[in-house]
């Protein structure tokens, strides 16, 4: 199995702050001081207490688990440990998550074919208005097919350098908890998250035929599917 310090830290170190930054986005967003950051008024989700607990408990639990298995399983062919300068480490980032952002548009939308939609994606857009817990309330196959895609989207480019794969998953995994929390906040640092939040929101509100993408606005820009 692979073994790397200072991988496993940044590992550890993304699922720690994760789970913070979801604890605390979640409280913000049903506490009254961050009431006037809503993009719209709060509304409730639409599914059981028990049904919402066990949907989101047991896909946590999951994707807790399958995150550490599809990350050390397939290392050998995914990650490197080997000298390799800064500027590829870059591309490699970027290439990764281009690949990935092309790669997820398309499974998403595949995901929102009709005959599809309730077998999978249908239980994530059972909440209208998300919150950041929210991005748990999804079928654990849609959550093992998104990790699985950007696994095996990193295979298919790399094997790139362990840093590289770690600023891949901290991207890959922050975005998909804050670009739920259906909030804006103010000022310029946050113009680019609250641009693909706004998106979000859009896509679970009426717009279920448009903002596919996950990583930029680039692949809904392409084919015509930006709101």
């Amino acid at each position: 199995m692979f073994a790397h310090v200072p991988f496993d830290i940044a590992i550890g170190a993304t699922l720690t702050l994760d789970a913070l930054l979801l604890a605390f986005l979640s409280w913000a967003f049903r506490s009254d001081r961050f009431k006037r950051f809503h993009i719209r008024e709060v509304m409730p989700v639409k599914v059981s207490k028990a049904n919402y607990a066990w949907t989101v408990g047991t896909t946590g639990l999951l994707s807790m688990l399958t995150t550490v298995g599809l990350i050390y399983g397939p290392a050998q062919w995914t990650i490197t440990t080997d000298a390799t300068p800064w500027w590829l480490i870059g591309v490699q980032c970027l290439g990764v998550l281009v690949v990935y952002d092309f790669a997820y548009y398309f499974l998403h939308r595949l995901l929102h074919v009709k005959r599809l939609m309730p077998l999978v994606h249908g239980v994530h857009h059972r909440v209208r208005f998300p919150s950041a817990l929210e991005s748990l309330y999804l079928s654990p196959i849609e959550m093992f097919l998104g990790l699985a895609l950007l696994i095996g989207v990193i295979a298919l480019v790399g094997p790139i350098h362990w840093i590289a794969f770690g600023i891949v998953f901290f991207i890959y995994s922050t975005l998909h908890i804050v670009i739920h929390s259906g909030m804006l906040f103010p000022g310029k640092a946050f113009a680019a998250i609250n641009h693909l939040t706004l998106k979000h929101f859009k896509h679970h509100y009426n717009k279920h035929g448009h903002n596919f993408a996950s990583v930029t606005p680039l692949p809904d820009l392409l084919f015509g599917t930006s709101i």
